[in-house]
């Protein structure tokens, strides 16, 4: 019975370890019951019920004592491993800036490291009520949904020591979106004064800094920036949850693709987004008329070229996926 065992060692994976004998017991119960039903002990009649229960990671954590959880265990797993991201990202991100920031301004060491703590303690919490409240909110209104995907999209080969007949999300990639959302969101926020170009001139007098950004027209987009990246960071979450293209995923894809570059249009429009000196020496350099705009056409261009490439490889995987499944 080795496709019964490794679906029960699959059952246990993500079981917090005092409660694996437990769990372990009533899955194995479970399926030796529904082989009994069905008239016995053969490979067939094991395949057939594996089958039926669905995936064993749903089915083990379904075995627990469940209380009124604020996160059921069936994303609790998926929910520390993005918690643990989020929050040390943003802790990272905090004493960067500040760091930076000591450095470009100065200041006193002891103002810098009262300042680092103080930001590190309230990105952490803020990083924790944020991603608590997100999963919480997918708890009550969205689990029942995830975990019917997930459902549908288990099979047999799905299990350990098995190759798997669909191409997976790459976890490394998957984690290292979470990291640099993360520290965009830290940077657009805390530390977008510091965007700009450094440079130095002839003669001393220290490092100069020119201003990347209008801190207030970028202010007045911020909010809509926050909205996205948050919906950016929950999709990239997603894939730990959902492990592969479907369809469903390629399309939230999709629309959250269309939505950032109407976003990113939306801002281009507005050239006083840039801080006044900077335009006036781009265009001292470029020429008055043509300088900004041309810039951010040709900024346009990218970004659609990578929305669209990033939506098609979606589709595309989505599809070999469902090839590979039937």
């Amino acid at each position: 019975m080795e496709l019964k065992e490794r679906y029960v060692a699959a059952a246990l994976k993500h079981i917090p370890d005092p409660q694996k004998k437990d769990v372990e017991q009533k899955v194995r119960k479970l399926i030796d019951e529904k082989m009994k039903e069905k008239g016995g002990d053969t490979p067939e009649t094991e395949e057939q019920v594996l089958k039926e229960l669905g995936n064993p990671r749903l089915l083990g954590e379904r075995q627990l004592k469940e209380p009124n959880f604020l996160i059921g265990p069936e994303i609790f797993g998926t929910y520390l491993i993005i918690l643990k991201i989020v929050v040390t990202v943003a802790i990272a991100g905090t004493l960067i800036g500040n760091t930076v920031d000591f450095i470009v301004n100065g200041g006193s060491p002891l103002s810098y490291f009262g300042r680092s703590l103080l930001t590190a303690l309230n990105a952490a919490m803020g990083a924790f009520g944020w991603v608590t409240v997100v999963f919480a909110i997918l708890e009550k209104t969205s689990k029942k949904e995830i975990l019917e995907e997930i459902q549908d999209d288990w099979t047999l080969a799905d299990l350990p020591e098995e190759e798997k007949p669909q191409k997976p999300f790459n976890r490394i990639g998957v984690i290292a979106g979470i990291i640099f959302t993360v520290l965009v969101i830290v940077l657009v926020n805390q530390y977008s004064h510091l965007l700009g170009v450094y440079y130095t001139v002839d003669g001393g007098g220290g490092m100069q800094f020119m201003p990347l950004l209008n801190a207030a027209t970028f202010n007045s987009y911020l909010p809509y920036i926050n909205v996205m990246l948050a919906l950016q960071l929950i999709f990239t979450a997603s894939k730990l949850v959902f492990t592969r293209w479907t369809y469903p995923v390629a399309t939230a894809n999709l629309i959250l693709n269309a939505l950032s570059f109407a976003l990113i249009w939306f801002i281009l429009k507005d050239t006083a987004i840039l801080d006044p000196k900077l335009v006036s020496n781009i265009a001292a350099v470029m020429g008055e008329k043509l300088a900004i705009p041309t810039l951010f056409n040709a900024v346009k261009g990218i970004f659609l070229f990578i929305f669209l490439l990033d939506s098609f490889e979606g589709f595309h995987d989505a599809y070999n996926n469902s090839n590979r499944s039937n």
